[in-house]
């Protein structure tokens, strides 16, 4: 199985270190969880990781953010995505994250907004959305 971390379990590993996303996010930088990369998820990652409003609430800098990000790239496999699914999701913004995704299959989505995926698991069962409690709890065993 790959995953596909979802830019907004992303952000609230960086935020705060106590909770899943944490979990999940350092189980792929220690190779746990095989992550899937592809550059339009990476460019989501920096447009929201590096909005005023989020840099006032991590504790990283913006050269730890970059070298984490790179890092992520180094160890990822990339998702080439030859075909667009569209449109699938109710959050055409979200298609993107969908078709990383299937054309990285086996992949898991892991994501806080399982709702906006709901459509996607309708046309593409092989794909499974969760959220970042429900990997620590079953594929990371933790509790």
């Amino acid at each position: 199985m790959r995953y596909l971390i979802d830019t907004c379990v992303l952000v609230s590993a960086l935020r705060s270190s106590a909770g899943a996303s944490h979990k999940v996010l350092k189980a792929a930088l220690d190779g746990t969880l095989p992550v899937l990369m592809h550059y339009k998820l990476l460019a989501e990652y920096r447009s929201v990781l590096f909005r005023p409003e989020q840099l006032s609430v991590i504790s990283q800098t913006e050269y730890e953010i970059e070298r984490l990000l790179a890092y992520l790239v180094t160890i990822a496999i990339e998702s080439k995505v030859r075909y667009l699914w569209r449109p699938n999701l109710s959050d055409p913004a979200d298609d993107f994250v969908l078709e990383i995704a299937i054309s990285g299959q086996p992949a898991t989505i892991v994501t806080h907004n399982t709702k906006d995926f709901q459509r996607g698991d309708l046309y593409f069962p092989q794909i499974v959305i969760c959220t970042p409690q429900h990997i620590v709890r079953e594929v990371l065993n933790h509790e």
